[in-house]
């Protein structure tokens, strides 16, 4: 029985892959009831959102409504206190006992000035228009009727019978103005008849008077579009969302609250000139509010999900040990080790990992021996291009030597500098030559060089050659002697007064070729030495580096070919010249 269990258990955690077994298990365990829950309380909280929003723009648009609705009230009552103005009445009516028109036209003006606050922030212009023909008056705020019917608005006197209506002025802005209009009565109070005496017209520009609020980054907190009795547009300050008038009726929209996926609607009426309103509002603001409740419940979630952790672990436990021996192997491997040892037995992708990394361990001990070739071979091209950079300034002084001898003496010596310094141009070069030369090339290289440093300075130095026997043939690299002997004849003997020697030793010691460079120049002093040996070996700063490259690169290839342990060793005083020592190995 036990057995049984045992083979059902692995049945159940060990059969099929690892990404099966977990999708299986965390979807069961977690994914559905935390859909399903998050789905009931996401919808609960955006239909919360949703209303909360509705009621917040229902009271935008009634604080809205009452506020252009107080703000034409207050137009209309000061309207009709100016058209019952005993003084503007009296004026009009000629009772005044002014007969001067511009006299009495100052006179209305100044009491319209005081009945309107014209610079203010909606108010456009008011004007009063006089019908007694027999009492002219002309003035700022004041015309006769016949004034008007030169103006834009004044359309065979309707406009002048309603009490309101919109029109677009003539200038080059085509501002849209509601012009409020009150008729000017003159009641006789013995009578009590009345007699009309003209109207007053109050301009309100459309753009400020229903303009929305503003929010708090300086744009409209929500958009309004207004229309008339007729549902044309009076004022729009979003002009993007005009083309909803031309897809749905007012009626529709106001049934609708919604247009677009991004968009809430909201209606309202002003009953007394007929004018209709909506309002539209950004949806972000609901999305918003639900990223604001959606942080406040992730704690809750966050402790789901260390039930899940805590539950998953519980779950791998199982095959902990299968892992563990995958593990063991890798560790074995990281020491050197890369010899296979017994497979992981299964079908998931345990057993599928441990057999392709038995398979890595077999590529990869190919791939280690590949590599060791490859580096050497990166050495052979870094080689190379450090011999590239061999500075060949000596050469463009040795032409300038050469050209001033010919141009002065015209004497024959100018042969035997052409002959060395194309023998040099070819060693240079690397003609006939391979990577390594022999101790005799080499210095039959050097020599030629000497030769034309010592005609160039005139004789200021000797040089002398200390081969040790059966050492000639052995091989050196190529090009290695050349830039030490140029750094001790320009550095140390060229500027020496008498005359300096210059000594070049080969020869073996133990397993090592020695050649040393030895000069009696003016050498240098032990903070000099020190900054030279940072230089070649790459410490120094970079101002430095630049200064002069061929010991340095001399120093990187012997090390780059040999190893770190050969190179150049440095030892000098002040006025006790300098000592240059190569170490190579010793290469028949």
């Amino acid at each position: 029985m036990k057995n049984r269990l045992k083979s059902v258990i692995r049945h159940l955690f060990h059969s099929g892959t690892i990404f099966t077994q977990l999708v299986t298990f965390t979807a069961v365990v977690s994914i559905v009831p935390i859909l399903f829950i998050s789905s009931l309380m996401l919808r609960k909280i955006s239909h919360m959102i949703t209303e909360e929003l509705i009621a917040s723009h229902n009271q935008l648009v009634a604080q809205y409504t009452t506020s252009l609705e107080s703000k034409l009230n207050q137009y209309q009552y000061s309207l009709k206190q100016l058209s019952n103005n005993t003084i503007v009445l009296n004026t009009l009516q000629g009772r005044t006992g002014e007969k001067n028109p511009y006299v009495m036209g100052n006179d209305v003006s100044i009491e319209v000035n005081k009945s309107f606050h014209l610079d203010g922030y909606e108010v456009r212009n008011c004007m009063i228009y006089s019908n007694n023909l027999d009492n002219k008056i002309y003035g700022t705020r004041v015309a006769m009727i016949t004034e008007a019917s030169r103006e834009i608005w004044y359309i065979s006197k309707e406009a002048a019978n309603q009490y309101y209506f919109i029109y677009a002025t003539g200038d080059g802005k085509k501002s849209k103005v509601l012009s409020l209009i009150k008729n000017i009565v003159d009641v006789d109070v013995n009578s009590y008849e009345s007699k009309y005496v003209g109207f007053v017209k109050l301009d309100l520009y459309t753009k400020k008077l229903f303009e929305p609020a503003i929010g708090e980054d300086y744009s409209y907190a929500y958009d309004v579009i207004v229309l008339d009795r007729k549902n044309q547009i009076v004022y729009s300050s979003n002009p993007s969302y005009n083309d909803i008038i031309q897809e749905q009726s007012f009626e529709e929209l106001k049934q609708k609250g919604n247009y677009g996926k991004n968009t809430m609607i909201g209606t309202s009426t002003e009953e007394y000139y007929g004018l209709k309103l909506i309002f539209l509002f950004n949806n972000s603001q609901l999305d918003q509010k639900r990223q604001e409740i959606q942080n406040s419940i992730l704690p809750v979630l966050v402790l789901v999900m260390v039930i899940i952790a805590l539950t998953a672990f519980l779950f791998t436990r199982s095959f902990a040990k299968r892992v563990s021996r995958l593990i063991d192997k890798i560790k074995i491997a990281e020491t050197g080790d890369l010899t296979i040892n017994e497979e992981i037995r299964g079908s998931d992708e345990i057993a599928i990992l441990d057999k392709q990394f038995n398979q890595m361990l077999l590529k990869l001990d190919r791939l280690i021996k590949k590599n060791y070739v490859q580096q050497l071979e990166n050495k052979e091209s870094q080689v190379r291009n450090l011999q590239l950079q061999i500075n060949p300034h000596f050469l463009y002084n040795t032409l300038e030597t050469i050209s001033s001898i010919a141009a002065v003496n015209g004497v024959f010596l100018i042969c035997d500098l052409c002959e060395k310094l194309g023998e040099n141009f070819r060693y240079s070069l690397g003609r006939n030559y391979g990577e390594f030369v022999t101790v005799e090339q080499e210095l039959s290289h050097t020599q030629n060089y000497i030769y034309i440093q010592k005609t160039r300075f005139g004789n200021k130095f000797e040089a002398y050659y200390n081969v040790e026997p059966g050492l000639e043939k052995n091989l050196v690299l190529r090009f290695i002697l050349q830039p030490i002997v140029e750094n001790a004849i320009v550095h140390g003997l060229s500027v020496m007064e008498q005359t300096g020697t210059l000594e070049i030793s080969i020869y073996q010691e133990d397993d090592y070729l020695m050649i040393k460079i030895a000069d009696d120049g003016i050498g240098m002093s032990e903070e000099m030495v020190e900054e030279i040996r940072d230089h070649i070996e790459i410490r120094g700063d970079e101002e430095k580096k630049k200064q002069s490259i061929g010991i340095q690169n001399v120093n990187q290839r012997i090390k780059l070919t040999y190893g770190e342990e050969y190179g150049i060793t440095i030892e000098s005083g002040e006025n006790k010249g300098s000592i240059f020592t190569i170490c190579l190995p010793f290469m028949q």
